[in-house]
């Protein structure tokens, strides 16, 4: 005789089920549902919804739904304010990952209005947002929160633009390949065209190694910043 089956459903855990339902509607671009659900939550759009530590907030960002996060974050009650330092599982807050599009600068400049604290954050690899802005080459989004900072001096700025291992916002936006945003970077910051990551190596030595760099036209780029190798 066969075992007679249970006649218990399995019941879905209900933070499970939301974080589902959130997950969805985001990947579907339902930014209504989004919105009620995040009302219903404790931590509104700063729930944590996937294994890697992403709030509501960060996987908006990803979705490149600027108005969304916008919405959410006027939405968001004045004492989760403090939460919104919250970092994914690299380390990353929602200012990190609103780094990476020039269309989210409206979002950024409201970011730091609500937690100014977010822009000398560092994530897991010792970068800050506008170190993101400078290796994904967002230039707006670049010269947006550089104007943040452009009141400390070279010391102060240093926290800004080099992570731990060294590398500097100019050998990044090099080895990214964006070129116009680190021809920007050497005008603006002279003082990192000398400047040496952790191998050893300056700007120009990196940007050397890319010979197809130098099909351009010879007045071009770096070389008439004087640039040592």
């Amino acid at each position: 005789m066969l075992p007679l089956m249970s006649s218990r459903t399995t019941e879905i855990d209900p933070k499970q089920k939301i974080n589902g339902d959130l997950y969805c509607a985001l990947m579907e671009g339902n930014t209504k549902s989004v919105a009620d659900l995040c009302l219903r939550l404790q931590d509104h759009a700063l729930h944590v919804i996937t294994v890697t530590d992403d709030t509501v907030l960060h996987m908006a960002t990803y979705a490149k739904e600027a108005s969304l996060v916008e919405q959410l974050l006027d939405e968001l009650p004045d004492h989760h304010l403090d939460k919104l330092t919250r970092q994914n599982g690299v380390g990353n807050t929602i200012l990190h990952e609103t780094a990476t599009s020039n269309h989210t600068v409206a979002v950024a400049r409201k970011l730091l209005k609500k937690a100014p604290g977010l822009l000398g954050m560092r994530n897991h690899n010792g970068e800050t947002a506008l170190f993101r802005a400078a290796r994904y080459g967002k230039t707006d989004m670049f010269d947006f929160l550089a104007a943040k900072v452009c009141g400390y001096d070279e010391s102060g700025l240093q926290f800004y633009v080099q992570r731990s291992d060294k590398t500097t916002i100019l050998h990044m936006a090099i080895l990214s390949l964006h070129f116009d945003l680190a021809y920007q970077i050497a005008s603006k910051y002279e003082h990192l065209i000398g400047q040496r990551d952790g191998d050893g190596m300056t700007g120009l030595q990196i940007l050397s190694c890319n010979p197809s760099v130098f099909k351009q036209e010879p007045e071009d780029g770096f070389i008439k910043l004087g640039m040592e190798v």
